[in-house]
C-alpha cells in the first residue's frame, strides 16, 4: 500500500514542476493557489540613450510603456527622476491603476543645455510585490561650443601716470562645435583710462568662428590719467547655449611715482620793445595828456630796474612809426615820447583800427622782423599797449584798413607766431571798462576787441577813465618787464601743479605744456619768492 502512494506522490510533482517551467518561458502568470490574485509589472525599455543632440536647440523624447502582465490591478503609486537632472524632464506621467494585461506610457524628455554627458534614473513605483520600484536607465549628451575667457578678473593694480599696461584676454573653445563670437563691446569708466585693440587685424571682421580647441587674445591697455581707481569690461556675445554672453572685468589704479618742487625768487627782468598804438581821433585829447603827464612814472621804473629797451608810437589809423625809435642811448626819452604824442594830435580818423594797425605795423611795417628799423629783437619781449576811448573797428568797412574776416583771435595768433615763447610776447590796454565802459574823466566806451587780445596774450586791462594815471602807467611799466613765466626742471603732470606765492596759495597762472612753463597773468613783484610743487610723468620716451 505505501507503494503505490509513494508513485502517485512522485507522478504528481514531475507534473507540478513541468507546468511551472512551461510558465516561466513564456512569462505569463497563472494562478500557482485558486484564488489567489497578483498584479506583474513589465516596463519596456528598461534603458534608453538618446544619443548626441544639439545643445540648446534639440530636444528629443522617449516612450516607456508600463504593462500589468499579472492577474491583479496594478497600482502605480509614483514615478521621479532619481537624479533630478533638469536636462530630463518627465512629459506625460501615468497614474492610479493598470488592469491586468493593461498598459500606459510614460514619455521622457531630453534637452542637453551645452556640451555635456548627462545621465538619468526613471523610479517607477507600484505595488509589485515582487518589484515595488523598477528603474529606466537614461543617458545623452549634447554637442555645442562652450566659451571660455580667461582670465574673466584682472586687477592691474597700481600704475604710474605715463605708464601703461596690457593684459591678453584669451576667448577659448571648449565644446565640440564652432563658437561664433557674433559682438564685442568694451565698456570702460571716465575719464578713459582703457582701451581694447583693434581685434579686427588679427582676427577679422565680426563674426568670429573659434574651432573646437582654438583660442583668440583680445589685449587690453591700461593707462592711468589721474590718481583713481579705474574699472572697465568686455562683454562677449556668442551661440554659447549656456553662455550667451560672457564677461571678462579690470581694475586698476593710477599713481604719482614722484612729486618735484621749483623754487624761485622773483628778481629778474626781460628785454622789452614796447609799441605803444595811440588813439588819435578827435576825443583823445585828454588822454593824451594823461598819458605825457605820468610817462615819467613809467620810465623811471625801466630806469630803476636798469632794462634795456625800444620804445615806438604808431596810430590807429596808420601802422608807420611817429618818429625815432626811443631806447636806452635816447638823451632824454621823457620828452622824445611826449613830442611823438604831440605830433600824432586828435585829427585822425574816427574808425579807430588799432588791432589792424598793429598787425601791419608788426607782419610787414617798421616793427616787423623784417624792418630794417631794428626794432624787433628776437630775444626782447614784445609788447603792445593800446590806448584808445572807443571798441576796435578793424572788422568794419568803415574808414580805410583793417579786416571783415579777421577775428581778435587770429590777431592773437599773428603776434604770438613772432616769438618762440608765448612770454614774450603780451598785450595791454588803456581803454573803456569792461563790460560797458566808463563816463568818468571824459568817458570811454569799452574797449571791445582790445579786451579780447589782452585777456588771451595774459596781459593787463586797465580804466582809461582812472584818475590817477600814475598807477596805471607804473603798472603798465612793471608788468612789461617782469619775469611772468617760469620753466620747470621736469615734465609736469598738469592737474598736480600747485603754485605758492610768498606761501600762499596761487590762482593767478596757467600752464604752457609746449614750454613746461607756469605763466602768471599778473607777474610776482620784485623779490617774491615762489614755489611750484608738481608730479611727473612716469615711463616717458626719454627714460
Amino acid at each position: 500500500m505505501s507503494t503505490w502512494i509513494k508513485l502517485i506522490f512522485s507522478a504528481l510533482f514531475f507534473l507540478t514542476a513541468g507546468c511551472t517551467s512551461d510558465y516561466g518561458m513564456t512569462k505569463k502568470r497563472i494562478e500557482a493557489e485558486p484564488g489567489i490574485t497578483a498584479p506583474e509589472i513589465e516596463v519596456d525599455p528598461t534603458y534608453h540613450s538618446y544619443g548626441a543632440l544639439s545643445a540648446g536647440s534639440e530636444t528629443h523624447e522617449v516612450t516607456i510603456n508600463i504593462e500589468n502582465i499579472g492577474n491583479g490591478d496594478l497600482n502605480i503609486a509614483d514615478i521621479y527622476l532619481h537624479n533630478s537632472n533638469s536636462n530630463f524632464s518627465i512629459v506625460s506621467s501615468p497614474s492610479g491603476v493598470v488592469e491586468p494585461l493593461g498598459f500606459v506610457e510614460l514619455i521622457i524628455s531630453y534637452s542637453p543645455g551645452t556640451y555635456e554627458t548627462n545621465y538619468e534614473i526613471v523610479s517607477i513605483v507600484s505595488n509589485d510585490e515582487d518589484e515595488p520600484i523598477v528603474n529606466v536607465n537614461l543617458d545623452g549628451s549634447g554637442d555645442a561650443p562652450v566659451i571660455t575667457v580667461t582670465p574673466d578678473y584682472h586687477d592691474f593694480g597700481g600704475v604710474y601716470l605715463g605708464c601703461d599696461d596690457t593684459i591678453p584676454i584669451e576667448v577659448g573653445n571648449v565644446g565640440n562645435s564652432n563658437l561664433i563670437i557674433s559682438d564685442i563691446e568694451f565698456f570702460a569708466s571716465v575719464p578713459v583710462d582703457f582701451s581694447m585693440h583693434d581685434y579686427e587685424i588679427p582676427w577679422g571682421s565680426l563674426p568670429i568662428t573659434i574651432a573646437p580647441g582654438d583660442t583668440i587674445d583680445l589685449n587690453i591697455d591700461y593707462i592711468p590719467l589721474d590718481d583713481l581707481d579705474d574699472s572697465a569690461y568686455i562683454e562677449i556675445a556668442s551661440n554659447d547655449p549656456a553662455t550667451p554672453i560672457a564677461y571678462a572685468d579690470q581694475d586698476g589704479l593710477g599713481d604719482y611715482e614722484r612729486w618735484v618742487n621749483d623754487s624761485f625768487t622773483q628778481d629778474g627782468t626781460v628785454d622789452v620793445d614796447i609799441l605803444f598804438v595811440i588813439d588819435n581821433s578827435g576825443s583823445m585829447g585828454a588822454n593824451q595828456t594823461n598819458i605825457q603827464n605820468n610817462f615819467d612814472t613809467f620810465m623811471g621804473t625801466f630806469v630803476a630796474a636798469g632794462v634795456s629797451y625800444q620804445i615806438a608810437l604808431i596810430t590807429t589809423d596808420d601802422a608807420s612809426f611817429v618818429g625815432d625809435i626811443i631806447t636806452n642811448s635816447t638823451p632824454d626819452p621823457v620828452t622824445e615820447f611826449n613830442d611823438q604824442i604831440d605830433s600824432i594830435g586828435t585829427r585822425g580818423s574816427a574808425y579807430e583800427k588799432g588791432l589792424w594797425y598793429a598787425y601791419e605795423s608788426t607782419t610787414s611795417g617798421d616793427a616787423s622782423p623784417s624792418s630794417s628799423t631794428g626794432f624787433f629783437r628776437s630775444s626782447a619781449r614784445l609788447v603792445i599797449v593800446y590806448v584808445s576811448d572807443e571798441g576796435d573797428y578793424s572788422h568794419q568797412t568803415y574808414g580805410s584798413g583793417g579786416s571783415t574776416t579777421m577775428m581778435p583771435s587770429d590777431y592773437v595768433a599773428s603776434l604770438r607766431s613772432l616769438k618762440s615763447s608765448t612770454d614774450l610776447v603780451v598785450a595791454h590796454a588803456i581803454a573803456g571798462d569792461y563790460p560797458s565802459g566808463c563816463t568818468t574823466n571824459g568817458g570811454a566806451q569799452f574797449g571791445d576787441g582790445y579786451y579780447d587780445v589782452v585777456n588771451d596774450l595774459g596781459g593787463t586791462f586797465m580804466s582809461i577813465c582812472a584818475s590817477d594815471w600814475s598807477t596805471t602807467m607804473d603798472t603798465l611799466a612793471r608788468e612789461s618787464i617782469a619775469l611772468s613765466a617760469f620753466p620747470l626742471s621736469e615734465k609736469a603732470i598738469e592737474e598736480t601743479i600747485e603754485v605758492l606765492v610768498n606761501g600762499v596759495l596761487s590762482t593767478d597762472w596757467t600752464y604752457n605744456d609746449s614750454e613746461n612753463s607756469v605763466s602768471f597773468n599778473t607777474a610776482p613783484t620784485d623779490g617774491s619768492s615762489i614755489s611750484i610743487t608738481y608730479a611727473v610723468w612716469s615711463c616717458t620716451e626719454s627714460d
